[in-house]
């Protein structure tokens, strides 16, 4: 699944399965600039998280285990 912004460019992508979200998905800047990775099992964030600053430098990483945060490292 991918959504857009009203200028056109992708929102976010993913994979919808059973309606819920699952495995990666990628976010993005209504500029199309990446702005996070995570992962979603079952519409709940889960694993590895990785946001990105306006530079495209990494900004922190985040896990989670069942939409609860479980570490994050800037």
């Amino acid at each position: 699944m991918t959504y857009f912004f009203k200028n056109g460019k992708v929102k976010a992508e993913g994979i919808y399965q059973n309606d819920l979200m699952e495995g990666e998905w990628k976010f993005y800047r209504e500029s199309g600039q990446l702005w996070a990775v995570g992962n979603f099992r079952a519409s709940m964030k889960d694993g590895s998280w990785i946001r990105y600053d306006k530079r495209d430098q990494l900004e922190y990483q985040e896990n989670f285990k069942d939409n609860k945060l479980i570490n994050k490292r800037e």
